[in-house]
């Protein structure tokens, strides 16, 4: 494994019903540190049951994932541990309703972490100003628009000063005036070098910011290179045909 290799993924399955569905079915696959990959497919492709086994949230039926120099995949692994380095946004947020955008942000730093208090907050408040929300650190989720909530759910995630940031399409509940500017924090956090895997519908942000394009099909990698391999000389016929639909 390379000095630059941050995620190293072999073998990887996921089935269910006894092998019936085969969500995932033998993915290899490695995250280099500071690379921002992108994976895309038709629905039901195992792209979000793929990002989502990368820390344990779905637990892979067989296959290694090696991260920070331990197969994370294994038995009697601190899963939790582990966690902490690996931020996660989803598709809806998951800010706690009854806490203000600073508690939300500075809970998880505190208990985990063991960081003071103080110093969560004045890291949560440069991150606040960072996405353009400084003023909302005493409002509470339901006060937000679901661009605002989706800044904050990406800030937030950034306060554990994780190794890697996982999307799960992260617009797909956005309304569409909405969706520009959490794309915009996301290419903002690629230039700094974040390393990133982000499953998503935006070809778009795939062509301009992806360093790397996965395709996924039948819960299998059909093809993967750069965005103008990808978009510009696809070599599949499974890729030029989800691509005419999508483009």
């Amino acid at each position: 494994m390379s000095d630059n290799t941050l995620i190293r993924v072999r073998g990887l399955k996921k089935h269910y019903n006894d092998g019936a569905v085969r969500a995932l079915d033998g993915i290899d696959a490695d995250i280099n540190k500071g690379e921002v990959v992108v994976i895309i497919g038709p629905s039901g492709s195992g792209k979000s049951t793929f990002l989502r086994s990368l820390n344990l949230l779905e637990l892979p039926t067989s296959g290694s994932i090696i991260f920070d120099g331990e197969d994370i995949a294994a038995k009697h692994v601190n899963i939790n541990k582990h966690r902490q380095k690996m931020g996660m946004v989803f598709q809806h947020f998951n800010l706690f309703p009854n806490m203000t955008i600073l508690k939300n942000m500075t809970i998880a730093p505190v208990k985990l972490l063991k960081l003071p208090k103080a110093e969560a907050e004045k890291t949560a408040l440069e991150l606040l100003k960072r996405v353009g929300l400084e003023d909302r650190a005493d409002a509470y989720p339901s006060q937000l628009s679901g661009g605002q909530k989706q800044r904050i759910a990406i800030v937030r995630a950034l306060c554990m000063n994780p190794d890697v940031l996982l999307f799960d399409e992260p617009t797909s509940a956005l309304d569409p005036e909405m969706v520009g500017e959490v794309l915009d924090v996301m290419k903002g956090l690629a230039k700094t070098g974040m390393t990133m895997v982000v499953v998503t519908h935006e070809m778009g942000f795939a062509r301009e910011v992806g360093s790397r394009v996965i395709f996924m099909a039948d819960g299998v990698i059909v093809e993967e290179g750069t965005p103008s391999e990808m978009f510009d000389n696809p070599k599949s016929d499974r890729l030029k045909g989800f691509l005419a639909k999508v483009l």
